[in-house]
């Protein structure tokens, strides 16, 4: 079957979309032919750029939209299903999408919208809590049983929680024009604490994190997000996917609400104890902060508790659940 993913990855609009539907397309292309469909404001324009590249760099071929006439573009796109994956939508763009495309699937986090498609997919902890506007025919692939892990998150052995905590993983996306990670580093630099930050590809090129590096503080590009989970006994983190990477290697963490479609997740998950909810970046106060932090590194207790109840509500298999349910585990054409 011909596949295309519909999603956006930039600066501005960060890469959870382009990398958890990488995770969906690598598990497709085991079968099927799968390629990505990215909009291009310009042809010298960085806007899009980085997701494009990230995308290429994967193996996937990218046919390119234009920004302001994405609908009239796609209906030059030949595919049997079309997965989008984007907050740029509306119900205009099902509706039309649903007559282009023999199935059409949308990966949603926020519940906006009618969906007039035939698979919806919310792999959020709280898909659940969302009262969904759909035909009766749509079938729902909710919850954290459907987590787009990549492949060297589903298989975890159980973590050891030291008593004593060494080392602090710090990351907060792709980006961070807010400049999240100076802020944290400013906080914390007399802390005794081993810190490693994962720099994003979409950070800025000039990259203001050089002068807060030193023995304890190590800087990562192109980081393995997998080794540096498991080398590290406490992170602060982006209430995004990450999360759900940190969940499954039973890492205690403290986590921040960097945009809208994070709040449901870092509620639900501070509910179940498996992070500490640490509320909006921009409401963060250095003593609070400090003393959260320093709270968490002392509890051992507190902390196996956290690791525990993350492991048990995240497995990493959600994927193939995912394809599964997308009646996708096998080849459609040879049958």
């Amino acid at each position: 079957m011909k596949i295309a993913i519909r999603a956006d990855g930039g600066a501005n609009i960060g890469m959870g979309h382009i990398m958890r539907t990488l995770v969906l397309a690598k598990e497709l292309s085991k079968i099927h032919d799968v390629f990505y469909v990215c909009r291009l404001d310009n042809p010298l324009s960085e806007k899009y750029r980085i997701g494009i590249e990230k995308v290429k760099s994967e193996g996937f071929e990218v046919r390119e939209i234009r920004e302001d006439f994405a609908l009239l573009d796609l209906k030059d796109i030949e595919a049997e299903l079309l997965i989008t994956d984007s907050y740029d939508v509306d119900e205009k763009y099902f509706d039309e999408t649903k007559q282009m495309f023999n199935k059409t699937a949308y990966i949603d986090d926020m519940n906006l919208h009618y969906f007039n498609v035939d698979f919806l997919i919310n792999q959020n902890i709280d898909g659940g809590d969302f009262d969904y506007k759909v035909n009766t025919d749509t079938k729902l692939i909710i919850g954290s049983d459907y987590i787009m892990l990549r492949e060297e998150f589903s298989s975890i052995s159980e973590k050891y929680i030291k008593e004593e905590v060494k080392d602090i993983m710090i990351t907060v996306g792709g980006s961070d024009p807010h400049h999240i990670t100076e802020q944290i580093l400013d906080y914390v630099k007399k802390l005794e604490y081993n810190f490693h930050i994962v720099v994003g590809p979409s950070f800025e090129k000039n990259n203001y994190l050089k002068g807060f590096e030193n023995s304890k503080v190590i800087l990562y590009y192109n980081a393995s997000m997998y080794e540096i989970m498991q080398n590290c006994d406490i992170a602060i983190s982006a209430c995004g996917s990450t999360l759900y990477e940190l969940a499954v290697c039973g890492v205690p963490t403290l986590g921040l609400i960097i945009v809208d479609n994070q709040q449901g997740i870092a509620k639900k998950m501070d509910e179940l104890s498996m992070i500490k909810n640490m509320g909006w970046y921009d409401n963060l106060f250095k003593g609070k902060f400090v003393d959260d932090l320093n709270y968490l590194c002392r509890d051992f207790v507190k902390r196996g508790e956290m690791s525990l109840k993350s492991k048990k509500a995240v497995d990493g298999h959600g994927v193939k659940r995912i394809v599964k349910e997308l009646g996708l585990d096998f080849d459609m054409d040879r049958q």
